[in-house]
């Protein structure tokens, strides 16, 4: 929810600000419509908002389920959620929360480029739309922990109160908002990068290698924070790199696609819509 009102009033005042300024300069990337991408922007924090807290208020854990949990255990590749250190989760929370909002803050740093910069009202707007449907896709999408119930780490650790254990948030392990999130702000960044600046060549690839080093960064923070199993970071990595790749490209395939075409002729004049594909 922090993120929701960081990232609006960082982006969408801004934006609204220039929208209230003329430009000569036309649209050349992606074609924004600011009342649908304002609008899903603004309905999808409001969604998120009273959808949220019903995620995180799940049925408390019993004491039976914690002994099941013990019994049963993970798979191998999710071992390591269960060899972490307890005494060091809170350090490593409250780290993969500065590098989660330091990363999904960074399309701020797109108004500095000079090719972005007249078209940021439409790029700011784009990015609200797309902070929105992440957000949303987590809480209310069979994928996310709605329709999820798998054990967080922590649930698993004997040494740790079991009065905090039996949370009912300890059944949202799946999947790591955290580091969707990351990735969502990253891969949004270097997606636009890429689409505004094809003079860079393959070079430009090298900025979705970049974005995933604080993604992979956040993903390892929240299995050392008990917080998720790598699956759970896998999962949220390539569900916001999806997302922040996917919404802008979107956005671009619907440039230029609606033509009008007039023409004259023997028969009369004639005027034409063409849909370009």
């Amino acid at each position: 929810m922090r993120l929701f009102w960081f990232l609006f009033f960082g982006l969408v005042f801004p934006a609204t600000a220039l929208l209230a300024q003329p430009s000569n300069d036309t649209l050349e990337i992606y074609n924004v419509n600011p009342w649908v991408s304002g609008g899903v922007g603004l309905v999808g924090t409001y969604t998120n908002i009273i959808g949220l807290p019903k995620v995180k208020d799940k049925e408390r854990l019993t004491e039976l389920e914690l002994e099941r949990l013990l019994r049963t255990g993970v798979n191998r590749f999710n071992q390591s959620g269960l060899t972490q250190d307890p005494a060091k989760r809170e350090n490593a929370h409250q780290v993969s929360d500065f590098f989660m909002y330091g990363t999904a803050s960074m399309p701020f740093l797109l108004f500095l480029d000079r090719k972005v910069r007249k078209d940021y009202r439409d790029v700011a707007l784009m990015y609200f739309e797309t902070i929105a449907l992440t957000s949303n896709l987590y809480t209310y999408s069979p994928l996310g922990p709605t329709f999820i119930d798998r054990y967080r780490p922590l649930a698993f650790y004997e040494e740790v109160p079991v009065s905090e254990r039996q949370s009912g948030n300890m059944r949202n392990s799946f999947y790591s908002g955290h580091v969707a999130t990351t990735a969502m702000g990253g891969f949004f960044l270097a997606k636009v990068l890429h689409d505004y600046h094809p003079e860079w060549g393959n070079r430009r690839w090298l900025l979705f290698g970049a974005a995933t080093l604080p993604t992979a960064t956040v993903a390892w923070l929240r299995v050392r924070a008990l917080k998720h199993f790598p699956t759970d970071a896998i999962a949220g990595g390539l569900i916001g790199a999806g997302m922040g790749i996917l919404i802008p490209e979107l956005h671009r395939k619907f440039q230029n696609r609606v033509k009008v075409q007039a023409g004259f002729g023997v028969q009369g004049n004639n005027l034409g819509l063409i849909w370009v594909f």
